[in-house]
């Protein structure tokens, strides 16, 4: 049984406009679904696991952003059972749809996922009980993910089509009020201690922040997370530096380093927000595991 699960308020209601094409293709190919929409955060896990318990559905399609198919990942596995994964991307950053070379057309998107010649299996990151899809990040990254999703001008700037905007400007607005911190990293059970961190980015794939390639050489099912941090440099410095994060040429600055592992633990001076597929769902200490080839994808 296919399943749809529709956030129709993602990218300021796009999610609602994208969803009423798939729903007219659907109906022309007469295919049998149930569809249920989001009416609140966190509601999208919920559904998920009513979906699969109760109504035998093996294969769900998040319609809507990226925390939309975080929340549906954490409901798929909440429920203990088998089930696919697909996703037409309706948000304002759509990372996940970005790292898989999924189509932004939804059209093909559905045309895709209904033919199931395109499926994979992907890692997961298990970080202190929840599931990320994405990546996971700690320090600046954190606030900029907290300070994005309150900010009133993200509603503005998705309504015309610019979300990656408000993820942009609230780096600016965090940049000149962040104070880095000292933070002790764990890798695989080898312990680096890094001074001034500004951020520790977690990786499964290299997309982040709405295509920023934080972690270039990031593989979704190699069964290791990429690990990028950044420290010991101004704000100046810093903001000098950002735009290399969209081709991925701040591989070679010197300030940044990267590590690779399946096992990573960030404890923090003091105490960092976290975010997971950009939603935010903790602070440090942190604790990370690869969870190898754990979700099966199509589309």
């Amino acid at each position: 049984m296919l399943g749809f699960i529709v956030n129709p308020v993602a990218g300021n209601g796009k999610g609602k406009e994208v969803w009423g094409v798939l729903e007219q293709i659907l109906r022309q190919q007469e295919a049998v679904y149930r569809v249920r929409e989001t009416s609140r955060e966190g509601e999208a896990q919920t559904i998920a696991v009513e979906l699969i318990e109760k109504e035998g559905v093996n294969k769900i399609v998040a319609v809507g952003g990226d925390g939309t198919i975080h929340e549906v990942v954490n409901g798929i596995h909440q429920s203990g059972k088998a089930c696919m994964l697909g996703h037409v991307a309706a948000g304002s950053g759509n990372d996940f749809s970005r790292g898989h070379g999924l189509s932004n057309d939804p059209e093909e998107a559905i045309e895709r996922i209904l033919s199931e010649k395109r499926e994979k299996v992907i890692d997961l990151l298990k970080i202190n009980g929840r599931l990320a899809v994405n990546s996971v990040g700690a320090g600046f990254d954190g606030q900029v993910a907290k300070t994005t999703n309150a900010a009133s001008y993200k509603k503005w700037l998705n309504r015309m089509r610019l979300g990656k905007a408000a993820y942009l400007w609230s780096v600016i607005r965090v940049l000149f009020t962040y104070q880095p911190c000292e933070v002790k990293l764990t890798v695989d059970g080898e312990v680096f201690f890094v001074e001034k961190a500004w951020l520790i980015a977690i990786a499964n794939i290299p997309n982040y922040g709405g295509g920023m390639l934080i972690c270039p050489r990031a593989v979704a099912d190699d069964g290791m997370a990429e690990i990028c941090v950044v420290n010991d440099v101004g704000r100046w410095g810093l903001l000098r530096a950002f735009p290399q994060i969209f081709t991925g040429a701040h591989v070679n600055h010197p300030k940044v380093s990267f590590f690779r592992g399946k096992k990573i633990t960030v404890e923090a001076q003091r105490p960092l927000f976290v975010h997971a597929d950009g939603e935010i769902v903790d602070s440090t200490p942190l604790r990370v595991e690869v969870i190898p080839k754990s979700q099966r994808i199509c589309g």
